[in-house]
């Protein structure tokens, strides 16, 4: 008879959990819910219509539940399948069970929707064969694997005294510290004030260099508290503490964007899950239902006191449906903009790649996508989202969402192997970045590509500023 270790019992334990987690998971997400969005039908559709957009629901809902049963853990994949499972998968399907969608919908026909449902499902499939797929073969003599460390402990506090002084101004020229916490239109008429003609790239750049630096350093404190490889000494607790207060003021959830408020959450609590795989399944779950439940109710920080429209809810699933998931519609409305204009030909991704150029060096310039499309519409707010898919579309067609999810899927693999327990076990801080580009992926995915690139670029500096290159040690225990 074997007789198993205390260790072993806990792992095998763990091990068997991760399966119940998964079919629990699907169950609920790809039966249940959409069990529920058809039980309050409002009104009349073809069951062909329903179990077309029902695909998408349950390509992520299966995904989601392969998420929760591995081994490793995923991040970026994971909030990849929490934004389509939600946004391209439960709102389409609730604004057809309910008749209800968001105003954006009066440029689509059936046609265009089913489209736009067509588009997202080959958008999955070339991201889940690209990420899946080897493109290479391990050398045979497999070399010690270069692992990111933080380049010191110095160096992480020169660049938290920039990060609040960055801080620090961008209150001052947006008006103060009160301006943060009285509503995202206001805080957003504070900003556009600063330079009115620099259009909202610039001014998404100008808001990320006083957000995402502060951002980043704490971030990096709280790796180097948890793995005590450097000593904390009284000033890196006075700068924790100025960090964790500055990050209050600029990265609140009252005057931010939910989807940055996402990304805050999401690169704060993945450092501290680190390598531990049960906290991680409960914040791919729990993120999932709040994206559901939650983040639809929680749009009250979005005007000035006295002008919010007053919230009517008749069931969560006509709140879904007309509320603020307008990624498939938008979607959908980009497939009738170049069945009119035709395709840009990379010409409206010249906007993203070349967006630290000020308008008023580059008249033509083009808009966001989402802008760009608004005018198609005559809509009258012109704040409205593109999904990657969107932005594939209007510059290459099939060939570009093709192009584009493959070389997510690429990266998004890429970056996943950076949290298996061999790589954390060496000691690699690449995790932190990772950390907090699953998080961006939320805003990257929801679109405009335009307005988000401000925010990646000073992510991307400062993690090149902090972190290097080295060879990788292993530890005995993972952690």
């Amino acid at each position: 008879m074997t007789t198993l270790l205390p260790d072993q019992t806990g792992v095998d334990r763990r091990s068997s959990a991760r399966p119940a987690a998964a079919i629990a998971a699907f169950l609920v997400f790809g039966v249940v819910l959409p069990l529920l969005i058809r039980g309050s039908s409002a009104v009349f559709y073809t069951d062909t219509d329903f179990f077309i957009r029902y695909a998408v629901v349950l390509y992520a809902s299966v995904k989601l539940a392969l998420v929760l049963s591995q081994r490793d853990i995923r991040p970026v994949s994971g909030v990849f399948w929490i934004f389509v499972y939600t946004c391209m998968g439960v709102a389409p399907l609730a604004q057809l069970t309910t008749g209800r969608s968001t105003p954006l919908a009066i440029q689509v026909d059936d046609w265009m929707l089913t489209e736009a449902t067509l588009l997202t499902l080959l958008g999955l499939v070339c991201f889940d064969v690209a990420y899946h797929s080897r493109l290479r073969r391990p050398p045979a003599n497999n070399p010690p694997r270069r692992v990111l460390r933080l380049r010191s402990i110095k160096v992480l506090r020169i660049f938290s005294l920039a990060a609040l002084a960055a801080a620090l101004i961008y209150i001052t020229q947006v008006g103060g510290p009160a301006v943060f916490f009285l509503s995202r239109e206001e805080a957003g008429d504070a900003l556009e004030a600063i330079n009115p003609d620099s259009g909202q790239a610039i001014r998404a750049t100008i808001s990320g260099a006083g957000s995402v630096a502060v951002l980043c350093a704490l971030i990096f404190y709280i790796h180097v508290v948890r793995a005590r490889e450097h000593a904390v000494a009284i000033p890196d607790m006075a700068l924790m503490a100025a960090l964790v207060v500055m990050n209050v003021v600029v990265n609140n959830p009252i005057s931010n964007s939910r989807y940055w408020t996402l990304a805050v959450l999401f690169g704060l609590v993945l450092p501290l899950i680190r390598g531990r795989r049960g906290m991680f399944n409960l914040a791919i779950i729990g993120g999932t239902f709040a994206s559901i439940f939650i983040f639809p109710l929680s749009d009250i920080t979005r005007r000035a006191n006295g002008t919010q429209a007053p919230l009517q809810v008749d069931s969560v699933w006509t709140m879904i449906a007309t509320k603020d998931y307008d990624q498939f519609t938008m979607l959908a409305n980009t497939v009738g903009y170049t069945a009119d204009h035709g395709f840009s030909w990379g010409m409206q991704a010249l906007g993203p790649l070349l967006f630290w150029v000020p308008r008023v060096g580059w008249a033509d310039k083009p808009y966001d996508t989402g802008v760009e499309v608004g005018i198609w519409m005559n809509n009258a707010n012109l704040n409205l989202s593109a999904p990657l898919w969107a932005e594939a579309w209007i510059n290459f067609g099939l060939v570009g969402v093709m192009l584009v999810f493959i070389g997510l899927g690429v990266l998004a693999h890429r970056l996943d192997t950076g949290y298996r327990a061999d790589v954390l076990g060496m000691g690699s801080v690449g995790y932190l970045g990772i950390s907090i580009f699953a998080g961006y992926l939320f805003i990257l995915m929801r679109g405009s590509l335009l307005q988000s690139m401000g925010r990646l670029m000073i992510l991307a500096v400062s993690i090149l500023i902090l972190t290097t290159a080295a060879g990788g040690r292993r530890k005995r225990r993972t952690p």
